[in-house]
This record gives structure tokens, C-alpha cells and sequence, in this order.
């Protein structure tokens, strides 16, 4: 019998336990509970997080395109196209006036120019939102100083786009000299007595690269002392001079007589800034294409660039001419380009400032800032306030400041939008990166708290 008791006690006790599959340690227990609450709140932060980014990207966006109105080269090629039409109808005969092709161009002629006068309404409406705004502004000394250094901000960044612009053709033209020097040294060890006519003048290689040296040396002195910065500031400084005013003069042609202005055609057809200025921005920009046509010449005539390269290209060979030509071809570019810089956008920019663009268009970053910090009282906590504003308020709003940044750096509006929007996904990138990176090392302490339960 004892024995059979003992085995019996000894079956009992290694009779495995029926619950034994389910003995999991606590913290592995309620890590399921866990692991669905941290996904559900991850979820509520992106559907957050997507929310404000949105709201405050199209807002700010969207108050910038009201407050700069339609795109001023898009009104200048309708205007351009105006031209193009009522030229081709010039030059139809009495008799072919009335024919299907003439009757067309009148057709587009008359649409192009309502196209025109409607975008110069709305060109008009923006200017006289801006005085009114910068009116309101200077109201009081606080908000007068603010709209002051925003304009100042935005004009210098102007300027030094401009200078820069210089600079960059500067070390163009600076590559094209040594391109010369080193064609010199190979003409000069090759024949420096090969005898050489161009255009009727006969003359040796080491003649002809005299006169090449002489138009090099022009072409610096005229570079130097027309697109130097110096000259750049002086000419700067005159156009200041001439839009000093301007504000008050579009004033007078608007609101402050609105009695006799409502009946002004003008009002609603003209961009009444521009026809202002329209004389003297003609005046500078025909000043200054003066000096870059003695530089590199035109559809007209021939600069120095242009002679010199006649002379090289019978000097050397085609594939070290070839070579040549490109470098010439790209310092040729960037003067011209940094040309129209200054004396069509800078001068249409430094026009808008003058009116008061510059705290309007701020007022893009104010609303998209608004809108993040409206959209962030809305998160759960703390821990959640922070993931969503680096993941997505601030690439929203550096979204917005890139875009503000670009058009003060006098960047087209498409290339600023497609550049402001990268320069969004990148900071979010980051943001991530960040954010992730503080989860794992700084978790907030009530996380800890329930790991440790």
C-alpha cells in the first residue's frame, strides 16, 4: 500500500500543468496592449500631423498668390503677344484687311488685349492693397519699424542676387582670359609668324593676337567699371531716387481721388506702376545694355567678343576653336543673364517693395504659423506636439519661408515652387530622423512608467 501511495504522489507530481503555455512573464504580457496603443497613437499623429501640414501650406500658399497677384511675366508675354498681333496686322494691305486671315488676327488681337487690360486690373488691385496695408502699418511707430526691416530684408536680398549675379560673370569672363593665355602660348609655339587675313586686313599670328589683347583689355576696363559692384550700387542708388514717391504718385491716380479717378480708363487697363516707371526703367536698361553690347555685341552689331573670336577662329584649330566657343557661349550667358537681372526684375522687384509688398507677402509665414499652432492643440500630449512639429509643421512652414526667400532672391515662381517644395520633403526627411532618434533615447517618462508596471 505505501508503495502504491508513493507512486501514485510521484504520478501527481509530474502531471505537467494545463496552463504551463501561458506563463509568459508581465512585461511580455502587456507588451500586445502596448505595441496597439503606440500604432493607434502613431496613426492619430500622422492623420494629425498630414492635417496641418496641408492646411497650413495651401493657406499660406494661397494668402501669397492674393497677396502677389498674378505673375507679372505672365502678364508681360500677353502683352508681348499684343504686340506681335497688332504687327501683323499692320503690315496686312487695304485689300487683304478683310480677308479670313486678317479678320482672324483681329479676333486674337481683340482677346489678347481684354486678357491684357484684366490682368492689369488685378495688377493694379494688388499695388493699392499693398500702400493701403503699408498705410495701415505705419500707423503706429512699432508696426511702421516692423514693415521697415521686413522690406529692408527682402530688398537686400534682392540686391545681393544682383551682385552676385555680376560676380558669377566676372569668373566667367575671368575662365574665358585664361582660355585666351593658354591659345596665345599655342599660336606663338606653332607659326608667330604665319601671315593671317581676316575681313581684308593682312596681318602675322603674333599681329593679330596684339589686337586681340587690346579688345581683351577694353572689354575688362568697360567690365570693371560698368558691372563692378561699385557701378552696380551707383546705379542701384539712382533708381531708389526715382521710385522715391512712387507710392504716393499711385495713390493720387486711385484711391486718393476717387471721384475723378473711377472714370479713369487707365485705372482698370494700365498697370499704373508700371507705366510710371516705364520711362525709366527704358532709360537703364538701354544704359546698361549700351556697355554689354561693347562687351559681347547684339542682334546688331559685333562687340569685342565677337571680333576676337573671328580673329582665334582663324588662328587655331576647329577643335581647340570649338573648345573656346563654349567657354565664350557661357560668359556670354551669364552677362546677359545677369543684365535682365538688374534692370527687369531687380527694378520690378524694388518697384513692389517701394509699394509695400514686402509685409503682404509676409503675411504668408504669419497665417501658416497661425495655422500650425492652431492645428497643434489638438495633439493627445506633449511627446505628440513635438513628433508633429518636426515631422510636418515646421517642413510646412520652411515650405512657405524657402518660397518668400526665393521670390526675394528674384527666382521665377515656378522654380521657386518646385524648389520650396523640396526644400519641404527634405526638412521632413530630417524631421523624421529626429524624431525617431528622440523616441529612442528621450522616451517620455510616462512610456517608461508603463514598461516598468
Amino acid at each position: 500500500m505505501i508503495s502504491q501511495v508513493s507512486a501514485n504522489s510521484s504520478y501527481n507530481i509530474q502531471k505537467p500543468n494545463a496552463f504551463s503555455s501561458f506563463n509568459l512573464t508581465q512585461s511580455t504580457y502587456y507588451q500586445p496592449v502596448q505595441s496597439a496603443a503606440a500604432e493607434d497613437k502613431e496613426q492619430h499623429s500622422h492623420k494629425l500631423g498630414i492635417t496641418i501640414a496641408t492646411s497650413a501650406v495651401l493657406l499660406g500658399f494661397g494668402v501669397l498668390a492674393i497677396m502677389k497677384g498674378l505673375p507679372k511675366g505672365f502678364t508681360k508675354k500677353i502683352e508681348n503677344l499684343k504686340s506681335v498681333l497688332e504687327q501683323r496686322l499692320d503690315k496686312f494691305s487695304d485689300e487683304a484687311k478683310s480677308s479670313k486671315l486678317a479678320n482672324f488676327y483681329k479676333y486674337l488681337f481683340g482677346k489678347t488685349e481684354k486678357a491684357a487690360e484684366y490682368l492689369n486690373s488685378i495688377n493694379n488691385a494688388c499695388s493699392f492693397k499693398d500702400i493701403l496695408f503699408a498705410k495701415l502699418m505705419n500707423k503706429t511707430k512699432l508696426t511702421g519699424k516692423i514693415a521697415k526691416k521686413i522690406t529692408g530684408m527682402f530688398e537686400r536680398f534682392s540686391r545681393k542676387t544682383v551682385i552676385n549675379g555680376y560676380s558669377n560673370a566676372r569668373g566667367r569672363f575671368e575662365r574665358l582670359y585664361e582660355v585666351f593665355g593658354a591659345a596665345d602660348n599655342k599660336i606663338i609655339a606653332a607659326n608667330p609668324e604665319k601671315v593671317v587675313t581676316i575681313d581684308g586686313k593682312t596681318l602675322t599670328a603674333k599681329e593679330w593676337l596684339k589686337v586681340i589683347n587690346d579688345k581683351k583689355l577694353n572689354m575688362s576696363q568697360i567690365f570693371n567699371s560698368y558691372f563692378g559692384k561699385k557701378a552696380v550700387q551707383g546705379r542701384y542708388k539712382e533708381t531708389k531716387e526715382v521710385m522715391s514717391g512712387l507710392e504716393d504718385k499711385v495713390w493720387d491716380l486711385s484711391f486718393g481721388n476717387v471721384k475723378d479717378n473711377i472714370k479713369n480708363k487707365e485705372l482698370y487697363d494700365t498697370f499704373l506702376p508700371e507705366a510710371i516707371l516705364q520711362k525709366d526703367k527704358s532709360l537703364l536698361q538701354k544704359k546698361v545694355n549700351w556697355y554689354k553690347n561693347i562687351i559681347t555685341g547684339n542682334a546688331e552689331g559685333e562687340g569685342h567678343l565677337d571680333e576676337i573670336m573671328k580673329i582665334y577662329k582663324e588662328l587655331l584649330s576647329p577643335e581647340d576653336f570649338q573648345k573656346m566657343e563654349r567657354t565664350a557661349m557661357a560668359a556670354r550667358t551669364k552677362l546677359d543673364r545677369a543684365v535682365l537681372l538688374e534692370t527687369d526684375k531687380f527694378f520690378d522687384k524694388l518697384r513692389d517693395l517701394q509699394l509695400g509688398s514686402a509685409p503682404t507677402d509676409f503675411l504668408s509665414m504669419v497665417a501658416g504659423l497661425a495655422t500650425v499652432g492652431a492645428g497643434l492643440t489638438k495633439a493627445e500630449d506633449n511627446d505628440e506636439r513635438i513628433s508633429v512639429s518636426l515631422k510636418y509643421g515646421i517642413p510646412a512652414l520652411s515650405a512657405i519661408a524657402t518660397s518668400l526667400y526665393l521670390g526675394a532672391t528674384l527666382v521665377s515662381g515656378g522654380n521657386a515652387l518646385i524648389l520650396s517644395t523640396l526644400s519641404g520633403m527634405l526638412i521632413n526627411k530630417a524631421g523624421t530622423e529626429i524624431d525617431e532618434y528622440r523616441k529612442k533615447h528621450f522616451q517620455p517618462k510616462s512610456e517608461n512608467n508603463t514598461k516598468a508596471v
